[in-house]
């Protein structure tokens, strides 16, 4: 029968520690602040937390970077894709054969899906090269009539 036997000192210092996690969630819950970021797609709200994370908790990870670096060559190749299909759709063609040669490029480039590899210089030339040409302001000027990310002008 004294196999189960457990003194008060043990139960009271128990319940210490648990008064004492209790008090410290407690403090810790009333310095935090809960947002709740309504809107559409592209109105911002990941844009907000991602700042937020950068002032108030040190940054990210070199994993979080690489992994974001990933995301940026998809959209920047996503929007270089998207003028080149709509030059094509509205029959715009880039004045120089380079750039001409330079929207084939980019319209079958494809990302590494490795975020540790670097994004094809060639690719970085291509849409240097394109966005320079005059097609593109002829081309913009019907940008309410095809999608292009907010962030790409």
């Amino acid at each position: 029968m004294g196999i189960c036997f457990s003194s008060e000192s043990d139960e009271s210092r128990v319940s210490a520690q648990i008064d004492k996690k209790i008090e410290e969630d407690s403090r810790r819950l009333r310095r935090e602040c809960k947002i709740l970021l309504l809107g559409s797609g592209e109105s911002g709200k990941s844009t907000i937390v991602k700042q937020m994370k950068i002032i108030h908790q040190n940054g990210y990870t070199l994993e979080e970077l690489a992994m974001y670096r990933l995301t940026i060559y998809k959209n920047l190749v996503d929007c270089a894709k998207a003028l080149v299909m709509a030059l094509r759709q509205f029959e715009i063609d880039p004045e120089s054969s380079t750039n001409k040669e330079y929207a084939d490029f980019i319209v079958e480039f494809q990302v590494d899906p490795d975020p540790n590899t670097p994004l094809d210089p060639r690719l970085a030339a291509a849409v240097v090269s394109l966005w320079k040409d005059p097609c593109i302001p002829k081309v913009m000027a019907h940008q309410n009539e095809f999608y292009l990310m907010d962030s790409a002008p």
